[in-house]
């Protein structure tokens, strides 16, 4: 899911935890739905009862929202006129849900993602909540037997518990932990609410992420299978499996095994987790798509190197904020005997090596240097900051000597040079500066393979003096 709708989801966990009453949850709620998807119209429905509403007035009739069920597209309001509607359920055991309308255009699947999880939260803090006001009801009468008042403390501190870890899943994302810890968190973390049990994620035919203790493997594939073809909760023996989502396509399923009654786990608190949970690694996993997809359009796909475009972008970047000329640099390389390999052992082998030599050049750099392949056997480094030219000289030598040394590739030892052509900045752009760069290092390979030469002017005399 996008970073926008994740934070919002992270607020409104706080927020949903600090709400006293059902109204309150309920107005929040709304509030919140309509703020983040910039709808009109947002009510929570309970029963027949509509606790909070907004965009139709202070006291629209109930059966406005109470006819609307989940499925429902569109719909026609009194004053507004026809609108897209979105409708989630708020709890699998109730009727109640959370329906928020818009005008202008449909909802799009990661908005509905969003919805659908601030919907469960929503639902387990009104499950909390009407568990509160029995329990006041109950102090009240003063009938309450010892056992009965300790279950429900206990059932009210798994509550909590959940909401808190589900915060700390979410913050985790937030700071791009890394997928997998991400994942295993959210198996660990179930696994912890229901006191042990374990508890898997399926992608497709594979499992991503599994809790201590984890059953049969082909019984819970095939319990993620069943959820999977379903594309809703199932249950298969003593396993439970609901589906998960990337960008609203069933992607996998996080299976659980039922608590056993010693543990004092009830079935719906193990079903809540597990709906939950699932919505937590929907998300995760829709975060991590949506960066993958932007890494690949920006970068090589066989080196894992920025590719020319991001390039070109960071060394515009950098020639804009660079203090003085002459504080930026870049490094223009080309290989040598690069053909020979590709035309003795293969291409397989040609990129075997261009891996290689794209890992010797992240090491030959510095931390705030940029490395690029631009394409073929063509690399580029973007030098910044430079406090003096003899930097710039170190490090073309420093990655010469580096991508000089033998290679073991195909079983073969194989060796290569790189010819080096350095720019300096000054009121150039990123495409010019990569033309001076490109014109040394045609110059070093010219006179003297394995070598760097720096840009001069008389390397291209018809050139304009800047652009």
């Amino acid at each position: 899911m996008s970073g926008w709708s994740t934070l919002q989801l992270t607020e409104f966990f706080s927020a949903i935890t600090r709400a006293g009453t059902i109204v309150t949850a309920a107005r929040l709620a709304v509030q919140r739905a309509t703020e983040s998807t910039d709808a009109e119209v947002a009510a929570v429905v309970c029963g027949d009862d509509v606790p909070a509403s907004v965009g139709l007035g202070r006291t629209p009739s109930k059966s406005l929202f109470t006819s609307l069920d989940p499925g429902t597209d569109t719909a026609t309001f009194p004053s507004v006129g026809p609108m897209h509607v979105s409708v989630h359920t708020l709890d699998r055991d109730t009727t109640d849900r959370l329906i928020v309308a818009r005008a202008d255009e449909p909802f799009a699947a990661e908005e509905r993602q969003m919805l659908q999880g601030m919907a469960r939260v929503l639902g387990l803090a009104l499950r909390g909540l009407r568990t509160l006001e029995a329990e006041r009801e109950l102090r009240l009468e003063r009938e309450r037997e010892a056992v009965a008042r300790l279950e429900l403390l206990q059932a009210l501190e798994r509550r909590e518990r959940l909401l808190e870890t589900l915060l700390r899943v979410q913050r985790s994302a937030n700071q791009r932990t890394p997928l997998a810890e991400v994942l295993d968190m959210i198996t660990a973390a179930a696994s912890g609410l229901l006191d042990g049990v374990p508890v898997a994620l399926v992608l497709r035919d594979a499992v991503a992420s599994v809790s201590s203790g984890c059953c049969d493997t082909d019984a819970l594939i095939d319990a993620a299978r069943r959820a999977i073809a379903g594309g809703g909760p199932v249950d298969c023996g003593r396993l439970t499996a609901a589906p998960v989502h990337i960008d609203g396509d069933v992607a996998g399923a996080l299976v659980i095994t039922a608590p056993s009654a010693a543990a004092g786990v009830r079935e719906s608190e193990g079903r809540d987790v597990l709906a939950a949970f699932a919505e937590q690694a929907s998300l995760a996993l829709t975060g991590a798509h949506t960066l993958a997809a932007v890494h690949e359009a920006r970068h090589d796909p066989l080196t894992g190197l920025p590719n020319r475009a991001l390039f070109l972008q960071r060394v515009e970047e950098g020639l804009d904020a660079a203090p003085a000329p002459g504080t930026a640099g870049l490094l223009y390389l080309d290989l040598d005997l690069f053909k020979q390999v590709n035309d003795t052992l293969g291409h397989a082998a040609g990129d075997e090596l261009l891996r290689a030599v794209a890992g010797r050049l992240r090491a030959a750099v510095r931390d705030t240097d940029m490395a690029s392949r631009l394409g073929g056997d063509e690399f580029a480094v973007l030098l910044e900051p430079l406090h003096h030219r003899g930097q710039a000289r170190e490090i073309a030598q420093r990655v010469i000597d580096s991508i000089a040394l033998p290679y073991d590739i195909a079983g073969r030892t194989i060796h290569t040079r790189a010819s080096v052509g350095i720019a300096y900045s000054g009121g150039r752009s990123a495409e010019r500066l990569l033309e001076e760069a490109d014109l040394a290092m045609y110059r070093a390979k010219r006179t003297s393979k394995g070598t760097f030469r720096e840009f001069e002017p008389d390397m291209r005399p018809e050139l304009p003096q800047a652009v």
